[in-house]
């Protein structure tokens, strides 16, 4: 067994108090077979994934880090739901996203360890994107913890296409021990994290205080005062999705993300997504460079999107303060703070995440809505014989982000995803629209 790496950690402790579940969209062309083909063709290939034999053991009192262990892949995982349309098929993921977790939903208070995985089948539905006739859709739910976008979307490719990964890839034998569950084992784990929380605390100490030493990076952009887009709000959850070609996007800025960012920035201020002065600010999620432990390995920035500027001169602020960002990300002090975020130990790790929980909502914000953007490689992902048509993705929303986009890419074709509730919601349509118009002009 091994105990989760400290930002994994974090995204599973999160997802007992809310649902940060990834959602992955693929649509293919629907096939002649029934939907028991198309499940079987899934769960033959996953089984030879080994994360998705994953789950995760949590330690009592969370005095040590939760620890992965083997769970067997079950018939529940592989959901068929009937939805005539394309907007059936988004109402019913919008409700996937309104339920608890899969950790809340398999694990109770957290501590027995379920599947944290599920796959959403939607056959022979009717006007979706790209689809010249009746298309079958793969949802893929996700736990946050096993990866961040980059690495569930392969994960998704390996489940999604025929083709064996053999360096990715592992038998059984390669997968935790199964001695890692039990009380024996919770007990062991609480002992070890007792044991380590002086010496953790030490260690971050000493990290911390040479991160405080080093050269400091120039500061990002000041917090921003709440929008109407980051106010609390309840109500269901709306969902709509725009698709493109990448090559009509290219003409924006120098990369997808950028053009898309540039094209939002005078959108979003017609539904409450400035400031009091004008400003409109994102908050955008950059990968950071793979490492062995960490499944989630990214940062998020604060970007001001210019939206007073042209397009084409907003495209090159907005890829400057990207660029200035990832130069932030990895100087050396930065590289420090992370380490010793790593050392402290788990105790108080998870206590800072429920006390994150209960905190009073802020009333400046870093942006005022989350851009989460991830390339899913060649169109060359099949189902029942047939080729993906485009791909999509929905960011979680949080009591003070009632808008999210989702920008992902295969192949040839961009669909840009929103995700929207309460005051955002009220103006879905209209915004869906509106971005629609401005991506495709």
């Amino acid at each position: 067994m091994s105990a989760l790496a400290e930002p994994d950690a974090a995204m599973y402790w999160r997802s007992l108090g809310a649902n940060n579940d990834q959602f992955l969209l693929y649509a293919f062309p629907a096939s002649n077979s029934d939907d028991g083909d198309a499940v079987a063709e899934l769960r033959s290939r996953a089984v030879r994934i080994a994360d998705l034999h994953l789950g995760i053991a949590r330690t009592p009192n969370d005095l040590d880090y939760p620890r992965w262990v083997p769970v067997p892949i079950v018939d529940d995982q592989f959901c068929v739901h009937t939805a005539a349309t394309w907007d059936d098929c988004l109402r019913a993921v919008a409700g996937f996203m309104g339920q608890g977790s899969l950790v809340q939903g398999s694990e109770g208070e957290g501590r027995r360890a379920g599947p944290l995985w599920r796959v959403h089948v939607f056959a022979a539905i009717t006007g979706a994107p790209e689809a010249v006739g009746p298309a079958t859709v793969v949802v893929l739910q996700i736990s946050h913890a096993l990866g961040d976008g980059r690495r569930v979307s392969d994960l998704a490719r390996r489940l999604l296409s025929d083709e064996k990964s053999e360096h990715r890839d592992r038998d059984a034998s390669m997968l935790p021990s199964a001695t890692g569950v039990g009380i024996v084992a919770d007990i062991a784990a609480a002992m070890v994290g007792v044991a380590t929380v002086l010496p953790r605390l030490a260690a971050a100490t000493v990290v911390g205080l040479l991160a405080w030493r080093s050269e400091q990076p120039p500061a990002g952009l000041p917090v921003i005062e709440a929008t109407p887009l980051n106010l609390p709000a309840d109500g269901a959850v709306e969902l709509r999705t725009i698709t493109v070609s990448r090559d009509g996007l290219r003409r924006y800025g120098p990369s997808v993300t950028v053009s898309v960012m540039a094209v939002l920035a005078h959108v979003l201020a017609g539904v409450g997504g400035a400031t009091s002065e004008g400003q409109v600010v994102a908050e955008v999620t950059l990968a950071r460079p793979p490492t062995v432990r960490r499944r989630n390995n990214f940062h998020t920035v604060a970007v001001d999107l210019h939206a007073e500027a042209e397009v084409a001169d907003r495209a090159g602020l907005i890829g400057d303060q990207i660029e200035r960002a990832q130069r932030r990300d990895g100087t050396t002090a930065r590289r420090l703070e992370r380490k010793a975020a790593g050392l402290v130990p788990a105790v108080l790790d998870s206590l800072a995440v429920r006390l994150g929980r209960r905190a009073p909502l802020p009333t400046h914000v870093a942006g005022a809505t989350v851009v989460s953007s991830v390339n899913r490689g060649p169109a060359d992902l099949m189902l029942g014989g047939r080729r993906v048509l485009f791909t999509a993705g929905f960011p979680a929303l949080s009591p003070v982000h009632g808008l999210t986009h989702g920008v992902h890419g295969i192949g040839d074709r961009i669909t840009v995803s929103i995700a929207a509730t309460g005051h955002a919601a009220a103006v879905v349509d209209d915004y869906a629209r509106a971005v629609a118009a401005a991506l495709r002009r």
